[in-house]
């Protein structure tokens, strides 16, 4: 028998047994609300947008990270919990991030 548990996420049904640790299987978004910022301190005048407050596992975050430089052009890298990708990308990564099921919110000015 297939138990499923009720989501508020439209079209998500999750079985009540949990997949494996690093199973490879991406938490879905949820609407999961993460952080943007323009960062320059500390790195010789340059723009970087850090993306971060996910509540994911550090391989989901590299994932994600890879996937969000694609779809941006752009180099950068994930450590210390956070995305980093060059450049003043943050309103792209918004309106990235919203159509990949997040909620971002920029902190910060």
């Amino acid at each position: 028998m297939d138990e499923r548990v009720y989501s508020t996420h439209p079209g998500i049904f999750m079985k009540k047994e949990a997949p494996p640790p690093n199973s490879g299987n991406p938490l879905p978004p949820l609407g999961q609300e993460v952080r943007l910022r323009r960062e320059k301190s500390g790195r010789a005048g340059k723009t970087v947008t850090a993306v971060f407050g996910f509540q994911t596992s550090e391989a989901q975050r590299e994932a994600l990270g890879k996937r969000l430089q694609k779809a941006l052009g752009t180099g950068g890298t994930v450590k210390d919990g956070r995305i980093e990708v060059q450049g003043d990308q943050l309103a792209k990564a918004v309106r990235l991030l919203e159509d990949w099921g997040y909620k971002p919110r920029q902190a910060g000015g």
